[in-house]
């Protein structure tokens, strides 16, 4: 099927450049979706007008047309009623250079105008009259004028049919294509949100160390579309993330610059001591305030900034019992997995995951983004029906730090619904160990049963309890922690 589409990515209307027809050929490859769109329908030639709807949106917005044809119409009255709207002329600014922005808005309005496609042509086939006339052509010189005047009669019905679709489409003066195009640009944000939730930047930026091809991108957002269960996860996450970020701005702001303790030299404005700012008011003393400023020598305030807890590596624990199944235990843990994942990305931490149920099971040591299959098999992986065991994970997670200098004084986030025996004597040894291995630890309750109370909370360095409906102030204070 794939091969077939390959030998029609040719445009009808409009000049379409290689590039643009390499990317959308590997939009299709990695989207079924597309393709039965663009198959199921009678009017035959709806995938090359896709092409040419991504070529504007990524490599250029303005038609240079093809030579006309009658049957191809319907394609130029659209390209015209986009021309004229200015909804379309941002979408083609927002996505310019983006293959994969252009490709899922691209997709979106085909999905939309599709519908006022069929509805403008009922029953009536759109069909490439290009084979059509080439038999005619061999009609004509073999001599066979039957045949001939048969298949320009054919051709010329053909060729009517089109045009008053064309003219249905002109009379309907764009309706529904500002709405279409509105819905695409909502559809990128969308994508992106996702794809920046599990630690792929949209675009490949220049000093992104390790960019993400755009092909596997495309199969990621496509894989994205076709589980309702992940983008649900993806949504929580960057909710999550959205109330992190404004939790650790806020608690920067708090924490100010630091304890004063002492007098340095240097060029931080903010910190110059009041002296020095005098020294512009005298002429005498401006030039060499300057010099030293350049030089980096006046006097200022030494800050010693407060000290954090987290910011090393991170070794998280996850129950996969059959209690998480219930209300969206499951669905959280996994969002804040994405979310903690992401945090570390971005702040360079190594990750490993620990997952258990009355078993524990080999850890997973990953990288957001060398190792994003392992991240989405994750999360796209049911409960078991275990119970519920927590000394094995807890040893798992200790002999991770201790025995991999990756992991050196890594926090431990321990994740889980519900409660498992612990004996005083272990609590007490594996507090001892926390603070010989320097660790913190940090515990998220996701859903516990009423009047629960976990033994871990003794070990923790703080804990969180997340509700049903998603306290996210609540999340914003663990990622400001971890």
């Amino acid at each position: 099927m794939f091969t077939q589409l390959k030998a029609e990515l040719t445009p009808i209307t409009t000049e379409v450049s290689e590039t643009s027809k390499l990317f959308w050929q590997d939009y299709l490859n990695s989207n079924p979706a597309m393709v039965e769109v663009t198959q199921d329908t009678n009017i035959k030639t709806l995938n090359r007008f896709a092409l040419e709807v991504f070529h504007r949106l990524y490599y250029s917005p303005i038609p240079e047309w093809l030579p006309e044809k009658p049957e191809h119409q319907w394609a130029r009255v659209l390209h015209n009623q986009l021309s004229e709207s200015e909804e379309f002329q941002n979408l083609t600014l927002t996505c310019a250079g983006d293959p994969l922005g252009s490709a899922i808005a691209a997709q979106s309005m085909i999905n939309n105008l599709y519908r006022q496609l069929k509805d403008a042509s009922g029953e009536q086939e759109i069909d490439e009259l290009d084979t059509l006339r080439a038999q005619a052509r061999q009609a004509k010189r073999e001599g066979d004028e039957e045949l001939f005047q048969q298949l320009q009669a054919q051709g010329q019905a053909m060729s009517e049919a089109a045009l008053a679709f064309a003219q249905k489409l002109e009379d309907q003066e764009g309706e529904g294509i500002g709405e279409s195009v509105e819905d695409a640009e909502g559809e990128v944000q969308e994508k992106k949100d996702e794809l920046e939730a599990l630690g792929i930047s949209w675009g490949n930026e220049s000093g992104d160390r390790n960019p993400t091809p755009t092909a596997e991108k495309l199969k990621l957002a496509a894989l994205i579309e076709e589980n309702p269960q992940l983008k649900k996860i993806l949504d929580l996450a960057g909710n999550a993330l959205e109330t992190a970020n404004r939790k650790r701005r806020l608690h920067q702001a708090e924490a100010g610059y630091g304890e004063l303790v002492g007098i340095t030299s240097g060029n931080d404005v903010s910190q110059i001591l009041p002296q020095e700012l005098g020294r512009l008011s005298d002429s005498r003393q401006k030039l060499s305030f300057y010099r030293d400023f350049l030089e980096g020598q006046l006097l200022q305030n030494d800050l010693q900034a407060p000290e954090e807890k987290g910011k090393g590596p991170m070794v998280i624990c996850l129950d996969c019992s059959g209690s998480m199944v219930k209300g969206n235990r499951f669905r959280w843990s996994k969002a804040l997995i994405v979310a903690l994942v992401k945090l570390a990305h971005e702040q360079e931490r190594v990750v490993s995951l620990v997952l258990f149920e009355s078993i524990c099971y080999d850890p997973i040591y990953f990288h957001p983004r060398e190792d994003i299959d392992q991240l989405i098999r994750l999360l796209v992986t049911s409960p078991t029906d275990g119970g519920t065991e927590f000394q094995r994970p807890l040893e798992q997670a200790s002999d991770i730090i201790e025995q991999d200098e990756d992991y050196s004084e890594a926090d431990i986030v321990f994740i889980t619904d519900g409660i498992a025996p612990l004996s005083s004597t272990f609590l007490k040894e594996y507090s001892d160990s926390l603070q010989n291995l320097k660790t913190d630890f940090f515990l998220l309750e996701i859903e516990p049963e009423q009047n629960w109370s976990s033994e871990l909370r003794k070990l923790a360095s703080q804990s969180w309890i997340i509700d049903a409906d998603g306290n996210f102030e609540e999340l914003g204070a663990v990622f400001t922690a971890c």
